[in-house]
């Protein structure tokens, strides 16, 4: 299984692309980034090339190729994810209590509808990068083999061949 904790992006870089301020803590990111890179990002590079990039960034080799993926593909889809996955939970805290809502003298949380309505929104643009994203590596098989050739095992992710949902599977 590809579950791991090196992470694509930063949180700065996630907040320097998105609409998040700069007080929202680092911690309560992070595990948003990781979970949407091991959600959404497997499933456009598939296992062996994800797992290839994750040791290429643990050993600091990153190939120019990996790089240009990484930097112009992979992090604009991995930061609206990350977006995507975070918006739900930001507002919520889990104590042994309960589950709480944050509230501040100048501010007021959304309605439901309207969350519905900025994931949607978030999401639309995710699955556009991550179809850019699937794009380029399909244009570029001699450069990354690795995209098609996601491995046997049955914890390995084929890439998708789309990365638009509509809602509706037949």
């Amino acid at each position: 299984m590809a579950t791991n904790k090196v992470l694509f992006l930063s949180v700065d870089y996630l907040r320097d692309n998105t609409v998040i301020n700069g007080d929202v803590d680092s911690t309560l990111l992070e595990p948003f980034i990781l979970l949407a890179q091991n959600v959404h990002v497997e499933t456009i590079t598939g296992t062996s090339l994800y797992n290839e990039l994750i040791a290429e960034i643990v050993a600091d080799t990153l190939t120019a190729d990996n790089k240009i993926l990484i930097d112009d593909y992979i992090q604009p889809a991995l930061t609206q994810w990350s977006l995507y996955e975070a918006l739900p939970f930001v507002n919520y805290k889990l104590t042994n209590k309960a589950i709480s809502t944050k509230n501040s003298d100048n501010s007021d949380p959304v309605e439901l509808n309207e969350l519905h309505y900025l994931r949607e929104a978030v999401r639309n643009v995710a699955e556009y990068m991550s179809e850019r994203a699937t794009l380029y590596l399909k244009a570029n098989p001699t450069k990354y083999p690795l995209h098609l050739n996601y491995g046997t095992d049955c914890d390995d992710i084929r890439p998708n061949k789309t990365n638009y949902f509509s809602g509706i599977v037949f």
